[in-house]
């Protein structure tokens, strides 16, 4: 049963990302190497990024914070979708000191992997140490800069549940789905599309942030409640390491970032047209 409190009666003491302030359009994968450095330097763009906990650690041991390594108009994300390994040594209180000295827009907290392969006991204690984690990360970084976007986790229907009462009660508007897995693992992108319309149908007063996936033609097949797509397909779009650092910022106003809204017609994410 859902909660009978409203969002504003149970989020106040909780730093929780709202619908306005969450990212829209294509968000892109940042790694710290000299090609990203130089793109999002003094780009004439506005951006959204988004950085691995372990990229978030080495600028952090450099003695950088969001607001240092990056233009003032740009928006940081953070997030602990990173590899099991380093996930495994990185307890809740590691990765908030790292996310309170680095001091990014936007986190998204305390992933625990939840396989479908994996043992019915082991996918629901993950899911509910991600959702305890997530109140636990909300609540201490209330008052601070930086605001919580929770992730979608579960296998089966009951599995999302808890992540969905969750969610009620903090007052959750946006969450995180994280997606590329269904790459690596070679589940497929239609697997991926089906889990997707699964959880909108669910919980359609969602709005979700996708991690894993940016080919144009497929964002286009994406349900509307999807607004943004977090990925590295930009690297492509804007020929990173292929033309000058000019050039590549030019060529990033192509990305149009438009979703479908309810009832209209599919719409271009990019002006140009891939293959996959």
């Amino acid at each position: 049963m859902r909660s009978s409190q409203t969002p504003t009666e149970t989020n106040q003491e909780f730093n929780l990302v709202s619908s306005e302030e969450a990212p829209k359009g294509p968000v892109l994968l940042i790694e710290k190497q000299e090609a990203h450095d130089q793109f999002h330097r003094n780009n004439p763009n506005q951006l959204t990024v988004l950085l691995r906990l372990s990229a978030v650690r080495t600028l952090v041991r450099m003695g950088e914070t969001a607001e240092s390594w990056f233009d003032e108009d740009v928006t940081v994300i953070s997030t602990t979708t990173i590899n099991d390994e380093i996930l495994s040594d990185l307890d809740w209180e590691k990765e908030f000191e790292l996310v309170q000295k680095f001091k990014p827009d936007i986190h998204i907290p305390c992933d625990y992997p939840v396989y479908k392969q994996d043992g019915q006991i082991r996918r629901l204690t993950h899911v509910i140490k991600c959702l305890k984690g997530t109140i636990w990360m909300a609540e201490k970084l209330h008052g601070g800069k930086t605001k919580i976007l929770p992730l979608i986790k579960g296998e089966t229907p009951q599995e999302r549940q808890l992540c969905y009462r969750v969610f009620d009660y903090l007052g959750v508007e946006y969450c995180a789905f994280y997606g590329t897995q269904y790459f690596t693992a070679g589940i497929g992108y239609y697997q991926l599309l089906g889990d997707l319309r699964t959880v909108i149908s669910e919980a359609p007063q969602l709005q979700i942030m996708l991690i894993g996936l940016q080919a144009p033609h497929r964002l286009e097949e994406l349900p509307p409640q999807v607004e943004a797509a977090a990925g590295q397909r930009w690297i492509d779009e804007v020929q990173l390491r292929e033309v000058p650092w000019s050039e590549s910022k030019r060529l990033y106003k192509t990305m149009k970032p438009h979703f479908r809204d309810p009832g209209s017609p599919p719409a271009a994410f990019f002006d140009a047209t891939v293959n996959f």
